[in-house]
């Protein structure tokens, strides 16, 4: 956790704090954009993959884990986190446990990503939803 601490208050460009992603257990498979104030579920980083060419804008959460409410109490079930190349997510997004977000898809400012978000989709709002397709 202290890498993800760091990669929020160090004076550090969207390109290098990747870096401190990855050291603190995020698997992050090439260079990317990873703007401030992106919280990576400090439960299970090592269940997100991020691939090269990525960009992950401010105030976005990546959650690995959720509650099961089938169980009495507080019982969490994990899931992993994808997001493939080439793909875009814009402000103030929140990622859950279990999702694949495709090869150059677009996920709109604000949105909730429940599901799966097939490749070259632009998907926004809470649920997300598709909006179109994309250019490939």
């Amino acid at each position: 956790m202290f890498f993800m601490w760091l990669a929020n208050v160090l004076p550090l460009r969207g390109h290098q704090r990747y870096l401190f992603v990855r050291w603190g257990g995020v698997a992050v498979k090439g260079p990317c954009w990873i703007y401030r104030n992106v919280y990576f579920d400090s439960v299970a980083p090592h269940l997100i993959t991020i691939e090269k060419n990525v960009t992950i804008t401010q105030n976005t959460t990546i959650l690995t884990h959720y509650l099961d409410p089938g169980h009495k109490g507080r019982y969490y079930r994990l899931g992993e986190v994808h997001i493939e190349e080439d793909a875009f997510i814009g402000c103030n997004v929140t990622i859950c446990s279990a999702v694949t977000i495709g090869c150059g898809a677009i996920v709109g400012a604000g949105s909730v990503v429940t599901k799966d978000i097939p490749p070259y989709q632009c998907w926004a709002g809470n649920p997300a939803r598709f909006i179109k397709e994309r250019a490939r």
